[in-house]
């Protein structure tokens, strides 16, 4: 008679999130796409929590449509750890949750919107580039 193995219970999701109120980080999976225009404004480490939370100030969540991205067959690019905060990461986890999706789709549907803004927006490509360059480690 074969017997079942004991499996242990996993505290994060699928890709290691770790839902506590200490941890700052959190893994991202972008579109390959997404992540060359993530790339292209993002010069050093560091620069796509930068983009992302200036994203998350400059987006308003009701106008955000949610792309789902698990079984859509989107292509996502290599896992990336984004290090926002606390406070940035429970935003986005009530949104997603609100939405009934994952956190990453509220990422990539936040980034995606913002992404169409900042490519009609010569202002708002100048903001993103002073924020970013500010607050940039020398």
């Amino acid at each position: 008679m074969a017997q079942k193995k004991a499996t242990k219970a996993r505290k994060g999701n699928k890709e290691g999130q770790r839902w506590t109120d200490d941890r700052v980080g959190m893994t991202l999976r972008l579109p390959v796409e997404l992540k060359e225009k993530v790339i292209e404004e993002a010069r050093v480490a560091g620069d796509l929590s930068r983009i992302v939370l200036f994203a998350m100030a400059h987006t308003d969540p009701k106008e955000v449509e949610i792309i789902q991205t698990r079984k859509t067959g989107l292509g996502l690019a290599n896992p990336m750890l984004l290090h926002i905060g606390n406070e940035a990461r429970i935003k986005l986890r009530e949104w997603a949750e609100s939405e009934s999706v994952s956190v990453n789709a509220v990422v990539v549907s936040m980034l995606e919107d913002f992404f169409k803004q900042l490519r009609k927006s010569r202002a708002l490509r100048d903001e993103l580039r002073q924020e970013i360059r500010a607050h940039r480690v020398l």
